[in-house]
């Protein structure tokens, strides 16, 4: 019986044997049947990487292909990658044709670029919503680059402010500097004047004529690790363990900051760059110089904390606004905040010699693939009282979970506790309304925002709330804020939530609108729509009502005076006034242009509504709120009044 079973067995073995040496024998890459993938292709024909043209005119020709998707239900967008910023959408800016095949489709893509070299990305969607994408470099030769024959037109395609904004070829690249507008431009025109004289809003530009291209602006501004300075090339990709300043969290304690400052000028050495607010102070060292094109020089800055920045805080940078040319041309002014790594978690943070790799893959509360007991904080599995289990060391209840850290103990950044938060006041608003707290921070979604079920119009994959240093001014660069005011009905409370979403969509609202800016070239800043909400409102709260800021403009003020504070519980046409006018002074620049606020008109006669006393209880809202005289219009849309 025995020898029975073990014969059975090697026979058993011999054939187990056999299929496997015959699967390795008969099998090669060439007969191995792979499954579809179900993933949209896409291939650059023409032209080569890197290659050089000497016209503006520019052709991308390839095709694109799917396994299960018909070629005529692919789409394709293009973007653009300006440095270390957001890729920006031009598939508007030029010529598109899409040809379909039987299993594959022909594309092409036109359009004038700048002089400087170009990195676009094209990706192809397929129904479904998945991607992918490939990138393609070439260059525009200097020389072929020629301005327009229309003397209200600067090189690159963009208008002066007497021209109508247009959203052509404004997007400028690093290599193509910002203040491309030449010594010869012509000026602005006059700024458009309403019927009671006065002149409309932030849209007008008041600047002198010998100042427009002439200002000095900050291109970049960079969070580096200790020596690491010299790598930085105007002009060129920074390096991956480059941080871009605006709204970056977990940045290293002895990280540096590299400022790239554009002017035709030379700068003055009488006045120091930027003041760090604070208890840090600094030295700023000009390190390089580099010559652009057009006469731009590119001055690189380090400036170096005199001592360690602490953890689980939040620094303001400041752009000094009295900093200046030798010809006394101030600077525009720029303002940033960041926030260095909490105490809890610095020892999971990248190290400086692996850029950027380890980053993405660092949850902000913990590395949760290698230790569980993070999730022990805010989760219980036998104390939760929630369907999410939450029950854990810290609570359970909404937002004061989150502040039971984020209040400035247990070493996590601390979250400003404001009275006047209209978010922490309706209870169908929490912080993971906005937050994902198991999304890892990256440079792209620093504040670990929610995804979006399909990259935006920018390219991004995260809800955004984009600022000065990234904000294109379309809906998508604040569909953070515009994914609950859209005046859809609250389906907890049945409110309706305030409708700001059409004055970043409506066409008719955004072209009455006097916060349509046309960032000027030597502003540092590619904005060219609406004003973005960061530039009135802060997300968690603020002294004033309507969580609207203190200070405005983008500079420090230290008169109490020049800041903005509201008075008592109700908005009415005292705090209104007050508001606006802490803008509309004649003085406040953003985005190069200068607010505008005339008592008088042209004929020196008194502006009814304008009149500082006389008119003080008159509401700004009553003539630039549009058909509903409503505060919200005239913020978000102000009526242009014209003759």
């Amino acid at each position: 019986m025995k020898r029975k079973n073990y014969k059975r067995k090697l026979i058993s073995y011999f054939v187990i044997w056999s299929v496997v040496l015959s699967s390795l024998l008969f099998s090669s890459p060439d007969n191995i049947v792979v499954s579809a993938s179900a993933v949209p292709e896409i291939q650059i024909l023409t032209p080569n990487a890197g290659a050089e043209f000497n016209t503006p005119t520019v052709e991308i020709k390839g095709n694109i292909s799917d396994d299960l998707t018909t070629a005529d239900k692919l789409s394709v967008k293009v973007f653009e990658q300006v440095d270390a910023q957001q890729p920006v959408d031009i598939t508007g800016e030029g010529i598109l044709t899409i040809k379909p095949q039987n299993q594959y489709a022909d594309f092409s893509f036109s359009k004038d670029f700048n002089e400087g070299v170009h990195t676009l990305t094209f990706v192809v969607t397929d129904e479904e919503g998945v991607s992918s994408k490939v990138e393609r470099s070439f260059s525009i030769e200097a020389s072929t680059v020629q301005a327009d024959d229309n003397p209200a037109t600067i090189d690159n395609g963009t208008t002066t402010d007497d021209s109508p904004a247009s959203a052509g070829n404004g997007t400028t690249t690093d290599d193509t500097p910002a203040s491309t507008i030449t010594d010869t431009t012509t000026n602005p025109s006059q700024p458009t004047t309403e019927e009671n004289g006065t002149t409309t809003g932030a849209t007008d530009n008041t600047q002198p004529s010998d100042e427009i291209g002439k200002r000095p602006y900050m291109a970049k501004m960079y969070l580096i690790p200790k020596g690491t300075e010299d790598q930085y090339e105007p002009g060129k990709a920074a390096p991956s363990s480059f941080l871009p300043a605006e709204d970056m969290t977990r940045v290293l304690l002895d990280y540096k900051i590299l400022i790239d400052i554009r002017s035709k000028e030379p700068l003055s050495e009488s006045q120091p760059l930027i003041t760090f607010f604070g208890d840090i102070t600094g030295t700023e060292k000009l390190i390089k110089t580099t010559e652009l094109s057009n006469g731009v020089k590119a001055y690189t800055f380090i400036f170096t904390p005199d001592k360690q920045l602490e953890t689980g805080k939040t620094y303001y940078v400041y752009l000094n606004p009295k900093f200046s040319n030798e010809r006394g041309i101030e600077i525009i002014p720029r303002f940033l905040k960041f926030t260095t790594v909490s105490e809890n978690y610095g020892s999971y943070q990248f190290s400086a010699d692996k850029g950027n790799v380890d980053r993405d893959n660092d949850y902000i509360h913990g590395p949760f693939s290698n230790v569980t007991n993070a999730c022990a904080f805010c989760h219980s599995t036998h104390e939760g009282n929630s369907p999410t289990l939450e029950g854990g060391k810290y609570g359970s209840e909404g937002n004061n979970l989150c502040m039971a850290c984020h209040d400035g103990t247990n070493g996590s950044p601390k979250i400003i506790d404001n009275d006047n938060n209209e978010h922490s006041k309706n209870a169908n608003v929490s912080c993971s309304s906005c937050h994902n707290p198991h999304t890892p921070g990256t440079k792209e979604n620093p504040n670990s925002m929610h995804s979006v079920s399909a990259p935006d119009s920018n390219g991004s994959h995260f809800k955004a709330y984009n600022k000065a240093s990234s904000a294109n001014g379309n809906a998508d660069d604040f569909s953070l804020c515009l994914s609950c005011h859209n005046g859809k009905e609250d389906t907890t409370s049945h409110k309706i939530v305030s409708d700001i979403e059409k004055y970043y969509k409506d066409p008719t609202l955004i072209n009455q609108s006097g916060h349509n800016i046309k960032a000027t070239e030597d502003s540092g800043s590619e904005l060219n729509g609406q004003l973005p909400c960061a530039e009135c409102h802060e997300t968690h709260g603020s002294e004033n009502l309507n969580m609207l800021r203190t200070e405005l403009g983008n500079i420090n003020i230290k008169d109490d005076s020049k800041k903005f504070i509201s008075t008592g519980k109700d908005w009415n046409v005292a705090n209104e006034r007050n508001f606006c006018l802490k803008c509309h002074n004649q003085s406040t620049k953003m985005y190069g242009k200068t607010a505008q606020f005339k008592e008088k008109d042209d004929t020196d006669q008194p502006i009814i509504g304008h009149r500082l006393l006389e008119d003080k209880d008159e509401s700004c809202s009553s003539c630039h709120g549009g058909q509903s005289k409503s505060f919200i219009e005239a913020a978000h849309s102000p009526g242009k009044i014209t003759k």
